[in-house]
Order: structure tokens, then C-alpha cells, then sequence
């Protein structure tokens, strides 16, 4: 069969042409075969693609084109020769591009390239493979495009250069009144409030609090979060990697395909369940600091407290977010170069120009979800809106405790029930399918993407049982439990360790399988598999917090997770910005050993927790700063506040003390 992806000399393309020669142009191809059904290959092509769920579609290729080799080539012909490889239209009911209207000048180079690319390429098919196909332009880069710097650039520059001379000259500043010169100055707060909110950008008081423990007795529980994290950022890169790997130009499509045969390849495609992680944590987080807030406030909360929640954690969230933000519709595009670079870069920066408002809102796994700006955040989106829900949810049993098993009994059903219908009207299968052929695109135009991933209602009901199972532990603190003595415990704890990945496993019945839609049994496997994980890693923290397993439990409490479970945050924005350099600037095909593959997947993560470590002590931590101290005298003031920075999502860096506190704490 033809190769997936071919592609000239990019850079010898590009060379600066010599004054009295046309300009250098590269376009960016999308190929799709006509129908043939006299060719023994085109049965072969079509048979093979017709396993869409573990298989490219080998009618759609991707090719870089040098046009100055293509007229070359074209140059002789006759006009028989061209007039036999021009292709009538004919219909294409398969995804081949992006859709259109995203990149502009596009029509341009149609109209000046399309019908060159389109004899030369099928005078190659014809000679090798016997076979034409409709060609359509995607991008192109000329010898002669300059680099445009417009206001949003320019403001990306200020915004960067304001935070550096921030965190400068607060540095400064807290070195100057460090009199005794001790580091023990920046573990302690100052004697007044102007002077802590000074030092706010400090970058010697601010590695402090990235590198020091609380030794509370509730932190030091719940230490290993820090552990949870860190492994879960490193695994959902590693899953992004895979998602890139049928994005970029590859020699090894066909050993993707042979993996995809594997059963054991279901561990692989289900490890989108591994965010499920993130939102667990979250909602125990949420219920066991919700609980010791109504202990400390014998019962008294409002409801009135919720929407000061919702901003407190609005703003603790947005800065770090909001920067990455801007620099993915400013300097990504011009950062780097390639034949992909325009239709992977490029079109992130358009999306983040046009839908900004919708990540601002936290509404981005549903507004305009197929023209993402910063793609992996939908989880933030999703994660926001749960955690208002399940926030109202808290105060409402508070407020009416007779009804409080009744109430998170709905709730909880509410998590299986309704996302279990979407999956049976959206006729959707009894797992999300991951497949080659949608990877290429990004998962933008992907139903089950779309509809089976990333929306709220779908992801609601593991962070419901994330709340339970803190809302549990609380109840066991009160009886004085500690589930480490209960050997049924500790063998169920032990089995969900090795059972929860093997759960993945049936879920290759259905990429072997099409069962009839719409499904009652495969909507209720849905939804029972993906709240699995959720009820699965409940188990798991609970019984890390008890230590069930000592010696896991010490491994998870090294102090070198504390940081690195603190930069996670950073390093779930910024990772695909650091992997679109890796894939998206390549030249050719690229051969991806099993070595190779697990070097760029540690040096992925290391230059993502390096980037995160960056705006970390740039942004995240001096805005926290700020924002406790602004906010701390209206929250003195409010005696229903539960404090929604040991609330936020599992990426998130603090895990119950903010450090913000009159008295002296460390975070």
C-alpha cells in the first residue's frame, strides 16, 4: 500500500532563492485515493482500512511537497498525459482535513498550487500503485514569509517582562530585610501585611514554599497525594506521546496498527481513565477539608459562602492558566518551523484567539470543544463545574443532615444514570474508543471525544465518589477506624491495585466487535467500567491514608515528591506546548524505537517540570501569595469560608494549609 506520510526536503525547499528566481513554496498535502475497483491493491485498501477502530484509513495520506520539484516533474508531460491525471470530483465521505476556514491564504495557494500538486502527485501513484486521488491543500510556507509581531504579541512581552521585574525586585526586597541573614526569614511570615504582600513575588521565599513540608497531622496523611500526582502528569504525558506519535510523520504506522491487535494494548487506549485520577483526588480533597470545617464551625455554613468559593477558586486557578494561554495565540507560532508547524501551531493560535472566552468561563469541554485552545485543559472546565456541584451538595447536607444519605444517594445515582443515557440516545459503544484514524485529527471532530470523554455529566460521578470516600474517611476518624487493621481490607486494597488496570482489558471486545446501537448493556458497561476506576482508587487512598502497605506508603512520602506533586499544575499546561516542539517541527518520517520512544517521554516530562517550575515561582505561587493575603481580610471576615485552595484539582499544588495564616506554617 502506499506510505501514510512522504515528504520532500523542507529546508532545501525553503532555501533563499537566487534574485531572478520565483520564491521557494512547501505545501502541506492531504491525498485521498479514488475508488477503483479494477485495482487488486484498492480492495486490498479498502478491506484493510474497513477496521476503522484499530486501523488507519489507508485512503487518506499525508504528503509535503516541494512545488518547485513538482513542476519539475510535470514539465514534459503532455497535454493527454495531464488531462488523464486530472480527477474529476467524486464523493469523499471520509475525514481528510481539518475543516476549512481555520488558515487563511489558503483559497490563495489552491488556486495557484492545487491543480500542479495534484498531476504531480498522481503521476507518482499512477506509476508506483496504479491508482489517482483528489489532492487538497493544507498549508504552505514560502521562502519569503517574515515573522509578524501584532499587539497581542507585544502584550505576551509586557505581561512577561512585568512578571519578571515583579519577582525582582521582591526578591530584593525580601533579601534587604532579611537583617540577620538566616533562611530561616523566608519560612516566616513578616510583622505586617504590606510588607508580606511585597514579597509576594519572592523568589527565595517562594522556593521555600515549593520545597518545604507541612508536619500537620492531616498533611502528613495525605502527603502522598503529592506521589499521585506526580505519576499521574507522567502517565498522562506518556498518553499524549502515543496521541502524537499518529499525528506526526511516522515509518511506524503499521507497528501502531499491530499494537492496536494486542489485547494488552487496551491498558494503553484506556489510560485516558488515568485523569480520572486527578478528579478523584479532588473530591477527597474537597470532603475531608469541608469536613474539618464544619467541625470547626459546629455545622454553621451558608450558602452564601458558595459563590465567594467559586471566585476564591476562580482566581487561584486563572493567572498560570490565562499566561499559557496567551503565549499559545502569540509566540508558539514563531518559535519554531516545519512543514507541520502551520497546521498544528497555527491553528492553535487561531483557536486561542477566537474561543479564550470559553477557557476563561470553564466552559470549554462544551463550547466550540472542536476548536480547542490549550486541548488537555478541558479537564479544567469539566473539574470547575463538578466541584460547584459537589460544593452546593456539601452545604445541603450540612444545612438538612436528616437527609443526607438520601441526598448523596441521588447524587450518586444521578452519576451512573445520566451519563449512562447520553452513551444509549448518542449511540455511542460501551467504551471510549481511542483510534488511529481519529488521533490524526487531534480527536477535534471525534464523537467519541466528544461525547464519551470529555464532557461534565460523563466525569461527574468519579469525583462524586472521590466526595464519599472522603466524606467515609471522615466518618472513620470520628469511630476512631484505622482500616490498616482489618485484613479484609488490606487484601481488597491490595487486588484493587492489581485488578483496576486489568479492568481495561474486556474493552477489546469492542474495537473486534461492531455491536448494534443503540445498546442498554453497553451503556451500563460504560459507565460501570469508567466509575470502576473511580470506586477502585477510592479504596487505594484510603488505605494509603491508614498505611495498609507500609513500605508503599514511606515510598510515596519521599521528599522529593513534594515539589515535583506541586508542579503538576504547571506541568499539565505546558507539556503539549512542550511536545508540539518534539513532533510537530519534524522534517521527515521518523523511525520510533521503543528506546526512543521512552527518551522523549522522560524528556517531555523533565522540560514540562522544568517549564512548570519556571511559572511556578513566575506566576503560581506569587498570585496565590497575593490573592490570600487580598482576599484575607474579607475572609476573616466571613465565618463560613472553606479555604478553596485545599480544595482545587488534583494538579494542582497545596494540599490543605495555604500557609497564609497569622500563625507560622509552612505549605
Amino acid at each position: 500500500m502506499p506510505k501514510l506520510w512522504q515528504m520532500d526536503d523542507y529546508d532545501e525547499c525553503l532555501e533563499s532563492p537566487a534574485p531572478d528566481e520565483p520564491p521557494g513554496v512547501f505545501c502541506s498535502l492531504s491525498v485521498v485515493l479514488k475508488p477503483n475497483n479494477r485495482s487488486e491493491l484498492w480492495k486490498l485498501i479498502e478491506e484493510f482500512s474497513s477496521d476503522y477502530k484499530r486501523h488507519y484509513n489507508h485512503q487518506v495520506m499525508k504528503r509535503g511537497v516541494c512545488i518547485k520539484r513538482c513542476q519539475k516533474a510535470i514539465e514534459k508531460l503532455s497535454p493527454a498525459e495531464i488531462n488523464a491525471l486530472t480527477v474529476e470530483p467524486f464523493p469523499i465521505d471520509v475525514r481528510y482535513k481539518f475543516n476549512d476556514g481555520i488558515l487563511e491564504n489558503i483559497p490563495t495557494y489552491r488556486a495557484a498550487y492545487q491543480n500542479v500538486l495534484e498531476i504531480c502527485i498522481n503521476k507518482e501513484l499512477n506509476d508506483t500503485y496504479g491508482l489517482v486521488a483528489h489532492t487538497e491543500i493544507l498549508s504552505c510556507d514560502k521562502s519569503t514569509d517574515e515573522v509578524v509581531i501584532d499587539a497581542l504579541d507585544m502584550s505576551f512581552l509586557i505581561v512577561l517582562c512585568a512578571l519578571v521585574c515583579f519577582v525582582t525586585l521582591s526578591s530584593w526586597y525580601d533579601s534587604s530585610i532579611n537583617y540577620k541573614r538566616t533562611s530561616d526569614h523566608y519560612q516566616q511570615p513578616l510583622d505586617s501585611k504590606r510588607k508580606m504582600v511585597w514579597v509576594s513575588f519572592s523568589i527565595q521565599r517562594n522556593w521555600y514554599r515549593l520545597t518545604s513540608r507541612s508536619h500537620d497531622e492531616l498533611n502528613q496523611k495525605l502527603r502522598f497525594f503529592q506521589a499521585f500526582r506526580f505519576i499521574t502528569i507522567t502517565l498522562i504525558i506518556f498518553g499524549h506521546f502515543t496521541m502524537l506519535l499518529s499525528v506526526s510523520p511516522t515509518t511506524d504506522t503499521e507497528k501502531l496498527e499491530r499494537i492496536m491487535h494486542n489485547v494488552g494494548s487496551m491498558i494503553l487506549t484506556n489510560g485516558g481513565q488515568i485523569t480520572q485520577t486527578f478528579l478523584g483526588m479532588s473530591g477527597v480533597l474537597l470532603a475531608i477539608k469541608f469536613c474539618s470545617f464544619v467541625e470547626k464551625r459546629k455545622g454553621k455554613v451558608s450558602f452564601f459562602s458558595v459563590p465567594y468559593e467559586i471566585l476564591y477558586r476562580y482566581v487561584r486557578l486563572t493567572p498560570v492558566y490565562a499566561f499559557v494561554m496567551l503565549l499559545h495565540g502569540t509566540w508558539l507560532l514563531k518559535l519554531q518551523t516545519g512543514p507541520l508547524w502551520s497546521w498544528i501551531a497555527k491553528t492553535e493560535q487561531i483557536f486561542c484567539r477566537r474561543n479564550w472566552w470559553t477557557n476563561l468561563l470553564y466552559i470549554n469541554n462544551y463550547a466550540h470543544p472542536d476548536e480547542p485552545c490549550v486541548q488537555q485543559a478541558w479537564y479544567l472546565g469539566a473539574e470547575f463545574q463538578i466541584f460547584i456541584i459537589a460544593l452546593i451538595v456539601l452545604v445541603t447536607i450540612v444545612k438538612i443532615p436528616r437527609a443526607k444519605v438520601p441526598i448523596l444517594g441521588m447524587v450518586l445515582l444521578a452519576g451512573y444514570v445520566i451519563p449512562a443515557l447520553f452513551i444509549y440516545y448518542q449511540k455511542l459503544e460501551g467504551t471510549y474508543l481511542v483510534t488511529l484514524e481519529a488521533q490524526r485529527y487531534l480527536l477535534w471532530y471525534d464523537k467519541y471525544y466528544l461525547h464519551a470523554y470529555i464532557p461534565t455529566h460523563i466525569n461527574f460521578g468519579n469525583y462524586i465518589q472521590g466526595v464519599l470516600t472522603g466524606l467515609v474517611y471522615c466518618e472513620l476518624q470520628k469511630r476512631s477506624i484505622n482500616l490498616a487493621q482489618s485484613k479484609v481490607f488490606s487484601i481488597v486494597w491490595h487486588l484493587s491495585i492489581v485488578i483496576l488496570p486489568l479492568s481495561w482489558l474486556p474493552s477489546y471486545i469492542f474495537y473486534v466487535n461492531d455491536f448494534p446501537t443503540p445498546s442498554v448493556w453497553m451503556a451500563a458497561y460504560f459507565i460501570m467500567s469508567k466509575n470502576l476506576y473511580g470506586f477502585g482508587m477510592g479504596i487505594i487512598i484510603l488505605g494509603c491514608i491508614d498505611g495498609v502497605n507500609g513500605v508503599v506508603k514511606r515510598m510515596l512520602n519521599y521528599p522529593f515528591f513534594e515539589p515535583l506533586g506541586r508542579l503538576t499544575y504547571g506541568a499539565f499546561l505546558v507539556h503539549p506546548f512542550v511536545m508540539r516542539f518534539m513532533f510537530a517541527s519534524v522534517r521527515a518520517p521518523v523511525h520510533y524505537s521503543d528506546l526512543l520512544t521512552l527518551s522523549l517521554v522522560f524528556g517531555a516530562t523533565v522540560m514540562s517540570l522544568l517549564m512548570a517550575l519556571v511559572l511556578c515561582l513566575l506566576i503560581e505561587l506569587p498570585t496565590t501569595a497575593l490573592q490570600n493575603h487580598l482576599f484575607g481580610s474579607f475572609k476573616e471576615q466571613k465565618s463560613n469560608h472553606v479555604d478553596p485552595e485545599t480544595v482545587t484539582n488534583g494538579t494542582n499544588q497545596t494540599l490543605l494549609n495555604t500557609g497564609h495564616e497569622s500563625k507560622k506554617c509552612k505549605l
